[in-house]
């Protein structure tokens, strides 16, 4: 009997301490990120082709800091127009005369084109402040309630 309770005993102890081994191994990323967002799908013609073949389209890039790829807590770098290829998952420096021939030629507002989505720019903020609000309100001790004795 004293075997069993050893056996048992080491046995808890062995499934706790591995719990915590891989608990620890857990890492969140963060830090700065750059982000392609692809705004404008051009048409494929020569013109708009690569070296290897493939063609490029519109796309937003912006530098942003976050947390675990999922919560942008701001923008380190504003967007700016590039040219993406998706296939090659490359972009491409443009000049400002090649973007405004790019806009010109197909009829695109690049005001528009260059903006970033409302969850990137406030969206990690609140979702964030909300976390830090939770765990700030948890640590916060409630009132005990006030037990009566009843008389059965």
């Amino acid at each position: 009997m004293k075997h069993l309770k050893f056996l048992f005993a080491l046995g808890g102890i062995l499934f706790l301490s591995c719990q915590t081994v891989s608990a620890r191994g857990l890492k969140i990323p963060f830090g700065d990120r750059e982000v392609l967002t692809k705004v404008a799908d051009l048409p494929d013609t020569e013109e708009y082709q690569t070296d290897d073949g493939n063609y490029i389209d519109l796309a937003t890039f912006h530098q942003e800091f976050n947390i675990a790829y999922l919560l942008p807590l701001y923008i380190e770098k504003e967007p700016r127009l590039v040219g993406y290829c998706e296939k090659e998952d490359t972009y491409y420096e443009l000049t400002e005369e090649q973007l405004a021939t790019i806009l010109k030629e197909n009829n695109l507002d690049g005001e528009k084109l260059n903006k970033i989505g409302f969850y990137s720019r406030y969206g990690g903020k609140a979702v964030g402040l909300l976390i830090i609000a939770l765990i700030i309100w948890g640590c916060i001790p409630g009132k005990k309630k006030e037990v009566k004795p009843v008389e059965v």
